[in-house]
């Protein structure tokens, strides 16, 4: 079943690297700092935002995260678009090998960044642990096929918010992943419990509760999703 996850990716991967790629290096260039500033920015600010909706709209309290992250991140890359595109109309003039080379390098390091934090903004969406049956768990699948884009999304988020552009708070990308699936309102590892018991023998049949605190399989399925995790707001039932 990954590998219908990781397929897909993959297409995103390749439609994007074209796109991006054909503006050569310097648009490619361009194109890669650009998802890379927004990814800080929108990372530096989706949990302020997301607290706003929150309090302003609790009817969209379950989709508080994915709005805020992916909402900035779409916003910041439009504007940083349109401003590089005006203050640098024109393509510069380099050698064939040069220009090719680096077109490729660039247009590929802007495709994996952008379908990375794709990925990382999908963990904040309102969904199953276990996204698309399984085909994508946060924190232990590395698609597409092992690379581990959206750890390496993170990866670099993390450096720039340790670094040049550290805020108050210190941003983990590990801590970011588990705080943000933990927040979702049901997983199914009290289902898996409960199968493995029947299969053994040993279970009477009753579901335990989930290990990492979701509801057991009898529960009601809560709609919503984190809830506002970034600001510390647990899922409740309508």
């Amino acid at each position: 079943m990954d590998m219908i996850f990781d397929g897909v990716a993959v297409l995103f991967l390749f439609f994007a690297f074209i796109a991006i790629s054909s503006e050569g290096l310097w648009g490619s260039a361009l194109a890669f700092f650009n998802i890379a500033f927004s990814a800080l920015v929108a990372m530096s600010f989706a949990d302020k935002l997301a607290g706003i909706i929150v309090k302003s709209a609790s009817f969209l309290s379950g989709f508080a995260d994915c709005l805020s992250l992916g909402g900035i991140f779409a916003v910041t890359l439009i504007l940083l678009r349109f401003a590089t595109d005006y203050l640098a109309p024109g393509k510069l003039h380099l050698p064939p090998a040069l220009e090719g080379i680096g077109k490729i390098v660039f247009g590929a390091a802007a495709a994996g960044l952008l379908v990375g934090f794709l990925m990382v903004i999908l963990q904040t969406a309102p969904v199953h642990k276990k996204i698309f049956w399984g085909m994508y768990t946060p924190g232990t699948s590395n698609p597409p096929f092992g690379l581990g884009l959206d750890e390496k999304a993170l990866k670099l988020v993390e450096v720039g918010l340790t670094g040049p552009f550290k805020g108050k708070n210190a941003f983990n990308a590990s801590d970011w992943v588990t705080k943000h699936t933990a927040a979702r309102p049901y997983d199914n590892t009290a289902e898996e419990a409960t199968d493995a018991k029947a299969k053994s023998g040993t279970g009477t049949g009753e579901a335990a509760p989930s290990a990492s605190g979701g509801p057991d399989s009898t529960s009601p399925r809560i709609p919503g999703g984190t809830g506002g995790a970034a600001v510390g707001l647990a899922p409740t039932a309508p």
